[in-house]
């Protein structure tokens, strides 16, 4: 398995790799351009000196004095031979020093003809050629290209080496600097990793920029978690609060019967009915409770739903329910939606029963559709005390009361509304308050709207 790399690391190994392959490249590029124009150059060389060599020839005997004073190379290290195949006998002629190195036995190298090695000498470079019957043969040094050769390769490595260490200082430098911002807000997320309490913003970086946006993606997931905390511990005490306030009732009571009932049996049926009472209260914010809890789970099963079936539904149910009059206002034509059918009429139900909760018994609870390019929307209108202004971004919170709503006339849990956002968001719909002209409140749902006429509907 592989050691798991830091992104410093990675960095600098990535680019150290580059970093030679390229060196290695521009290296061997160097070398062979180098040696390519030393061979052109030695091969030139042998060609001019083989043309001043013919032209030192007179009769069948070379000039060396002449050919070396006037020879444009310099031939101290050059090695001729003038072989002079006419009459009876073949006659050489030697420049000085040749027959020393003649003697010497060569070996050819590279699997070519034109180059060998001899020892004490090195290599040399082979031509040969024919004039006036004469065969010129000239064995030119490599030494110095060679030389010349070791020199380049000997820069070049030193230079490859400096540019792979310098290089690879520099990179792993930079690659620090670059994920210093990012492995200060790994620590930093490490340590709220193994708080407790509240998780506080992360640092958030100039630069980088993708450091930059990470961190502060980072911190709006902090606030999300921090608020879904605060919720649920405010959830948690209010849930608590409301159960301890009939349970403490109810034990009240118990305690009352058991002490004074034998005594008293006027007070059973007075307490019965206020256990009674205060049980179903109880039953009512589990039951609520439990709803909230599966909507936060529930995964709906979307299809196409009339929603003048949902409305008419809704009010057949709840007519013989509520003291208000009920009525439906605007489009009659058929609004289709996406959505669930039995979620739908439960949050039409539950915004009448809140409706006819703070609304006169004498007024009337109007439920109005309207049709959008886009959307179709029910408004729930009463013409009860209003919702106050600072009242309103807080209504669909669990277990939230206006002071005004807090009274023994109005019972409730403060979870009806919560449940009904709930449903509605898993409608892929909202839902708003607004105020009702001249009184009362307005809760608007907005659902998308779908083509009845379309097969492609999907969940």
């Amino acid at each position: 398995m592989a050691k798991p790399q830091t992104t410093a690391g990675e960095i600098h190994k990535r680019v150290i790799r580059l970093l030679v392959l390229t060196t290695l490249l521009m290296g061997t590029a160097i070398i062979t351009v180098v040696g390519y124009q030393q061979i052109r150059q030695t091969q030139q060389s042998a060609t001019r000196l083989m043309k001043g060599l013919q032209r030192s020839v007179i009769g069948d005997q070379p000039d060396w004095h002449w050919w070396r004073r006037y020879s444009a190379i310099n031939t101290f290290e050059t090695n001729v031979r003038v072989t002079n195949p006419r009459g009876s006998s073949v006659k050489y002629y030697y420049s000085p020093f040749t027959r020393d190195f003649l003697n010497v036995k060569s070996h050819k190298v590279f699997g070519t003809k034109a180059i060998g090695y001899t020892p004490d000498y090195g290599l040399t470079y082979y031509r040969k050629s024919y004039y006036h019957g004469n065969r010129l043969e000239i064995w030119l040094n490599l030494m110095p290209i060679v030389e010349t050769l070791v020199s380049v390769i000997a820069v070049v490595l030193l230079v490859m080496v400096a540019t792979i260490l310098i290089g690879g200082y520099y990179v792993r430098s930079v690659a620090r600097q670059l994920t210093r911002p990012l492995a200060s807000l790994n620590t930093a997320a490490q340590e709220q990793a193994h708080q407790r309490e509240r998780r506080i913003a992360l640092p958030v970086p100039a630069q980088p920029v993708e450091v930059n946006q990470l961190a502060e993606s980072f911190n709006a997931l902090l606030e999300t978690v921090n608020a879904h905390i605060a919720q649920e511990r405010q959830f948690t005490s209010n849930a608590a609060h409301e159960l301890r306030t009939p349970i403490a009732a109810v034990l009240t009571q118990v305690q009352l019967l058991q002490r004074r009932a034998a005594d008293h049996p006027e007070i059973i049926p007075q307490s019965l009915a206020y256990i009674s009472e205060e049980s179903i209260r109880m039953k009512n914010l589990v039951d609520s409770l439990l709803t909230l809890s599966r909507a936060d789970r529930a995964v709906l099963k979307l299809v196409p739903v009339n929603l003048q079936d949902v409305v008419a539904a809704a009010l057949t149910r709840e007519r013989p329910l509520l003291h208000q009059t009920l009525m439906v206002t605007g489009t009659q034509s058929a609004s289709v939606v996406l959505g669930a059918a039995e979620s739908l009429e439960q949050v039409l139900t539950a915004l009448l029963d809140n409706a006819a909760k703070y609304s006169p018994a004498t007024s009337t609870i109007t439920v109005d559709l309207a049709t959008t390019a886009t959307t179709h929307i029910i408004a729930v209108k009463d013409e009860g005390m209003g919702i106050s202004a600072a009242d309103k971004p807080h209504v669909f919170e669990r277990f939230y009361r206006a002071d005004s709503a807090r009274t023994p006339e109005i019972t409730g849990t403060g979870l009806g509304l919560a449940i009904v956002e709930q449903l509605v968001r898993l409608n892929h719909g909202t839902i708003t308050v607004v105020d009702n002209v001249p009184r009362g409140s307005q809760f608007v749902v907005t659902l998308p709207r779908v083509d009845g006429k379309s097969e492609k509907i999907s969940e």
